[in-house]
């Protein structure tokens, strides 16, 4: 069976939904990943006694808990107090690490105020991780549940489960499954289709769990296998892979830690191509997307925003009698969008968007969310129409993704001429 363990995250800024956490998600699948069961995630406030009873009941249900936050120098950081008070430690002056938080400050010209001096007391008898100045964690054990405390400044928490938490787990536990994961980003079908097309591969033995989770505007599906074995653990993943390319096709616009844009540059590079790109209601947030990629130089000539129609004339060369007969939200305008950009550009591949994002400017023949997409390259090109709904955040970065997709699987499909 493997290990049951809780995560607590603690903070008024998480309860009041001032901020988004961003350590619980990462410590529950990196947890997870190694054969962990996470049973419980919960985010609490910087009261002494929800901390306090949070501690107790972690500790009484589960075989591990995983603590984050409350350890800095501001007067509401009080995690290491209470823990202190929950398991009858008394607090203890860390001289090595007083003394390193002096010297982080000095060496920054940075003045020394008492209050950072809180960030050195920490219950007595418990195992400091590798201290740094900026963020301290700790383990201790009681009743023989190991609660490990870490920092909330995502970095350093994330440092700390990595090379702390999850190696003394593994080493406590030897007798846990080797278990690994992989990661599907699904664009073009809906939470229920998924589980449709993939339910039966789930396995009640728990040695394949299947999980799904919007991540807007994707779908993600994580894969989960446990066996005796590392080499058979990449085994029954590659199989498994075989079996969801499958049932899903060209839906899956990536995998782990790959996305959209990192597989469509990989794509362009590889076969040698060079892309530019017209945008009007997305506003630059193709071209954004682009160059997040390191390297998107090599196949990513320009971007251009023609938010008007005199910028669609003057840059792009789009005929007034077009957009005056068609409109700027038309197929005809779009096609002379991505012709353009990539006639000017001297660029393989020219893909251009228009449309309405919101909340004003529609009619009803052009409600909010219409929107083309037009993809040129020297055997043609085409353009296709779309209706997204939502707010105007959402209708531009659907347009965005659709548009990046357009590409990315002809590309795949060695069809640049996507008019057949």
């Amino acid at each position: 069976m493997s290990l049951k363990i809780e995560i607590i995250g603690i903070g008024n800024e998480l309860t009041s939904g001032r901020i988004l956490d961003q350590n619980a998600g990462y410590a529950a699948g990196r947890l997870s990943s190694h054969g962990f069961q996470v049973t419980r995630i919960l985010f609490i406030s910087d009261r002494p006694r929800d901390i306090r009873s949070a501690l107790l009941r972690a500790g009484r249900r589960a075989e591990a808990v995983v603590i984050t936050g409350g350890l800095g120098g501001t007067l509401d950081d009080i995690t290491a107090e209470v823990a202190a008070r929950t398991f009858g430690r008394p607090l203890r002056l860390h001289r090595s690490l007083l003394n390193q938080i002096k010297k982080f400050l000095k060496n920054r010209g940075l003045p020394w105020d008492p209050l950072f001096e809180k960030m050195a007391w920490i219950p007595e008898g418990v195992e400091l991780f590798h201290p740094r100045p900026k963020a301290a964690g700790f383990f201790l054990e009681e009743k023989g549940i190991p609660f490990f405390f870490l920092p909330g400044v995502p970095a350093e928490m994330h440092r700390l489960l990595d090379r702390q938490v999850i190696p003394r787990l593994l080493q406590d536990r030897p007798d846990q499954q080797v278990s690994k994961q992989r990661i599907y980003k699904i664009f073009g079908l809906l939470e229920p289709e998924i589980n449709r097309r993939l339910q039966d591969l789930e396995q009640k033995d728990g040695s394949v769990q299947l999980g799904f989770y919007p991540n807007f505007p994707e779908n993600h599906l994580t894969v989960l296998v446990r066996a005796e074995k590392a080499f058979q653990a990449d085994q029954l993943l590659d199989k498994l892979e075989k079996e969801i390319e499958a049932r899903l096709g060209d839906t899956i616009v990536g995998r782990n830690d790959e996305t959209l844009e990192s597989v469509l540059g990989e794509l362009l590079r590889r076969k040698g191509l060079t892309l530019a790109v017209a945008e009007s209601c997305t506003g630059g947030l193709i071209g954004h997307r682009i160059t997040n990629i390191s390297g998107s130089s090599d196949y990513f000539d320009r971007g251009l925003v023609v938010y008007s129609n005199r910028a669609k004339r003057d840059l792009l060369g789009v005929p007034a009698r077009t957009l005056n007969r068609y409109g700027a939200v038309s197929k005809n305008t779009a096609l002379a969008m991505a012709a353009g950009v990539r006639e000017r550009s001297r660029s393989d591949l020219g893909l251009a968007v228009t449309g309405i994002a919101g909340p004003g400017g529609g009619t009803p023949e052009k409600p909010v969310g219409t929107v083309w997409i037009a993809l040129a390259s020297s055997e043609g090109a085409r353009a296709g129409h779309y209706l997204f709904g939502g707010r105007r955040q959402q209708i531009k970065i659907m347009t965005a993704y659709t548009a990046l997709d357009w590409v990315r699987r002809a590309l795949q499909h060695d069809s640049l001429l996507l008019g057949r």
